[in-house]
């Protein structure tokens, strides 16, 4: 008799640069005993120049970031956390060439995970070689509930600063699939 597999959770966080997304995410998957899929664009542009990206950079992160998140999928346990996904590229796409190629778009669908999680902008920015503009992280911010509504998802917002923010995203997540006691 086969074991039965349990179905893995995905949680799914996006939102503005510089708002813990990639910290948050390395936190959940200790406190839940798993792995996250970690920001692949992030591994590009260590290797590449990020002020010289052309769109077609963006269709091959892409590709990658759906690659990464399927290896993952297999180390999960219980659970996995997205530190990014397409809509993270698309809202790039659209912001720095007024485009989306047809790859991007027409990959992004409502039941690619379970439960997203929208990174608010209360946190202070931290400077990073890969970070454009502090200025733009309140329409970053906007673009990204935009999607998440009209994909027509269910989603929150994580609010809060250091240990708070952990903990009230670990009550919105246990919230949300009936974990809370």
């Amino acid at each position: 008799m086969e074991k039965a597999t349990q179905r893995i959770k995905k949680v799914a966080i996006i939102g503005p640069e510089s708002t813990g997304k990639s910290d948050l995410c390395e936190l959940l998957a200790q406190h839940y005993r798993t792995v996250f899929v970690p920001e692949y664009a992030r591994q590009y542009f260590e290797r590449h120049d990020i002020s010289k990206y052309e769109l077609s950079d963006l269709v091959l992160i892409a590709k990658e970031q759906l690659a990464l998140e399927k290896s993952m999928l297999s180390k999960a346990q219980g659970f996995l956390f997205y530190d990014t996904t397409l809509i993270t590229i698309k809202i790039w796409a659209q912001h720095r060439f007024k485009t989306v190629p047809k790859i991007i778009s027409e990959s992004i669908k409502a039941d690619d995970y379970d439960y997203y999680l929208l990174s608010n902008n209360d946190v202070e920015w931290v400077k990073d070689p890969q970070r454009f503009d502090e200025d733009i992280r309140d329409y970053l911010f906007e673009l990204n509930k935009q999607e998440l509504e009209v994909l027509g998802v269910r989603y929150d917002i994580i609010k809060g600063v250091g240990e708070e923010r952990l903990h009230s995203t670990i009550k919105l997540i246990d919230d949300f699939f009936g974990f809370s006691k």
